[in-house]
């Protein structure tokens, strides 16, 4: 699968996530073709420049004619609709501008329609979302994660007065979204980056186990004191789908790879009897596995580590289980990467019915298949067991016998 990571570390605007595509080796030319989409005259100039020794692509957008200080979504929306951009990127532009209105309005206690865009007249902001949808659709990007986003302070004058940063809109956009605080005074994150942000990604965190092919640096217009200003973009293959990183298998057979989270906290203060509920209520909510540990902390007290086993998507929803259901105050997360068998399922047939047996097996060299493990069901062998008066342990090794044998005819 192919997937771009966006390491905002100096954070993310509509122009340095356009950078940073094209950096990747989108054309400026499609760009050129999204403002001829859009008809909005707007020139387009693409440029190499050093950020702290870095280098990196800038783009420039400049209006070529008399704009008004403003346009409004509704005036943006009509621009949009007349576009002969193709459909499916015209409809990621609407979603993400009227996302981008609602949060504004909701900061200024007014209704999205009421809404100004004000950055050469509002054309900057709708050519930013269209420019960054058709660059990342031309790169044949099937997911989108992105970093967790740096937050300085400071503030900015806006046609409202001055305002603290991050920008307010900023913060609605940005709500659930992980986060971090900078010692800087600077707009790292402004609100067109932040809802790029939220509407490419599929989740937020550390880079995923890939093999990355190519890398962009995208250049903001200011400079930082002691870092670069630039979004880096990461394109690759996502090695949970396409198989093994060379070097990290075993040589003479192909496992199943994938990079999951570690959730971990303590607790020693938690009547037991809260576990199983803690339990069911991450399972339900997505882990992949939870576990109790029993342990001694500090001052000789009794506890349990609780470590949930969580898909990257799911750190934020199952973190907030955690504190809502446990009396943790804080945890501990890591990245960790995974082999595992491949798995298929077949129904066998026993002298006392058919029972779905699970297969793990990895892949030899030669593409032929090495079987390691079977597990017949136990839903469905506790269930012939109850229907026949048979024993369970009968039943599963009888599924067990089936399944060897099926295999040995292969």
């Amino acid at each position: 699968m192919r997937i771009l990571y966006l390491d905002c570390f100096s954070g993310i605007s509509g122009d340095m996530c356009l950078s940073a595509l094209l950096d990747l080796g989108v054309p400026l030319d499609l760009l050129k073709q999204v403002v001829a989409q859009l008809g909005v005259d707007i020139l387009l100039e693409a440029r190499q420049v050093s950020k702290k020794g870095i280098q990196a692509t800038q783009l420039q957008a400049r209006s070529i004619s008399d704009q008004p200080t403003g346009r409004s979504l509704r005036s943006l929306q009509e621009i949009l609709s007349h576009s002969s951009l193709p459909a499916a990127i015209r409809e990621r532009v609407e979603a993400a501008l009227l996302c981008l209105a609602e949060a504004e309005a909701g900061v200024h206690g007014t209704v999205p329609e009421e809404v100004h865009f004000h950055e050469i007249g509002g054309l900057d902001t709708l050519f930013d979302l269209a420019g960054t949808f058709a660059a990342v659709s031309y790169l044949g990007v099937e997911q989108v994660l992105v970093s967790p986003l740096p937050l300085a302070g400071g503030s900015i004058m806006t046609r409202h007065g001055l305002l603290p940063l991050p920008a307010p809109a900023t913060l609605r956009l940005i709500k659930n979204v992980p986060t971090y605080g900078v010692p800087l005074e600077a707009e790292l994150v402004t609100p067109t980056g932040a809802v790029l942000a939220v509407s490419l990604a599929s989740g937020f965190g550390p880079p995923p186990l890939a093999r990355w092919e190519r890398f962009g640096y995208g250049a903001g217009s200011s400079d930082l004191p002691q870092q670069p200003n630039v979004l880096r973009a990461w394109l690759g293959e996502d090695t949970a789908t396409t198989g093994a990183v060379p070097g990290t298998a075993v040589p003479d057979a192909a496992f199943d790879e994938d990079m999951v989270l570690v959730l971990e906290t303590q607790l020693d203060d938690l009547n037991p009897e809260l576990l199983p509920y803690l339990r069911a209520q991450l399972e339900r909510s997505g882990a992949i596995d939870v576990l109790f540990t029993p342990t001694v902390m500090k001052k000789g007290r009794p506890g349990n580590i609780v470590t949930v086993l969580s898909p990257r998507e799911k750190l934020l929803a199952l973190t907030r289980i955690l504190f809502r259901e446990s009396s943790a105050l804080g945890l501990r997360w890591y990245p960790v990467g995974r082999l595992k068998l491949f798995r298929t399922m077949e129904e066998v047939a026993t002298p006392y019915g058919t029972v779905p047996v699970k297969l793990g097996y990895a892949r030899r060299p030669d593409g032929a298949r090495e079987y390691f493990n079977r597990a017949p069901e136990y839903e469905a062998c506790a269930k012939l067991a109850e229907e026949t008066g048979i024993s369970l342990k009968e039943i599963y090794q009888a599924a067990l016998s089936a399944a060897r044998d099926n295999l040995q005819k292969e």
